[in-house]
């Protein structure tokens, strides 16, 4: 979020700092363009702000449901694309991922594991136990989006259903990668790896950056 929308939040009293931000995580499940997302939020926060500065309660003026307030906002406000989701998504699975090979670099150093080999700043760990971190670490991510996008609705369910499913997904890579592939182990350099995830951040926010204001002011015109 802009620095425009934090600079407002911290005006807000508690009350409306709270409910500005619970409409902020429920516009987030309706997949709202980027761009026109923070517009609408520093609005939204505009608006409590002057609600307040009149002695009014922020509430009077959205009414008690917040929930229909923001789905009234949401139903003609520019939506995600598929390009936008696919890239937010992506960025995601390659934070996650990335950050395996070094936290498991520091394990293996602190903890003295004897299977990886540590050569300077490179690991050398079996593959099969590389695949089934980095299938678990993709499927938390992609667990998480969808439950987002269900969270109102059966929250008991979703999650349920979110953690069977990341729970499986462990004991299948585990089970499977030492059934295919053996004892075969994966050299890494932390330098590289480092490098290599760090690009392919920038590539993920530039694009879905681009791509959202370039919607949304087409949207504006």
């Amino acid at each position: 979020m802009n620095k425009e929308y934090r600079s407002l939040l911290i005006k807000l009293s508690r009350d409306n700092r709270r409910t500005i931000v619970k409409m902020q995580h429920y516009l987030e499940t309706c997949y709202i363009n980027e761009v026109v997302y923070e517009d609408m939020m520093c609005d939204l926060a505009g608006m409590a702000l002057e609600c307040q500065e009149r002695g009014e309660k922020f509430e009077n003026s959205i009414g008690t449901d917040y929930k229909s307030f923001c789905r009234s906002l949401a139903v003609n406000a520019k939506k995600q694309t598929f390009p936008e989701r696919f890239f937010d998504v992506l960025k995601w699975i390659v934070y996650f991922d990335g950050i395996i090979i070094p936290l498991l670099y520091v394990l293996y150093a602190i903890f003295g594991f004897t299977r990886p080999i540590l050569d300077g700043l490179t690991l050398t760990a079996p593959a099969g136990q590389l695949l089934m971190y980095f299938s678990v670490a993709t499927c938390m991510v992609l667990g998480f989006f969808i439950a987002k996008r269900f969270t109102y609705h059966a929250q008991t369910l979703v999650i349920f259903t979110y953690m069977a499913a990341v729970i499986l997904v462990f004991l299948l890579t585990d089970f499977l990668g030492e059934a295919l592939l053996g004892d075969m182990t994966l050299s890494v350099s932390l330098i590289a790896w480092g490098i290599v995830i760090g690009a392919l951040l920038i590539i993920c926010y530039l694009s879905r950056r681009l791509i959202a204001t370039n919607i949304a002011y087409k949207s504006k015109k």
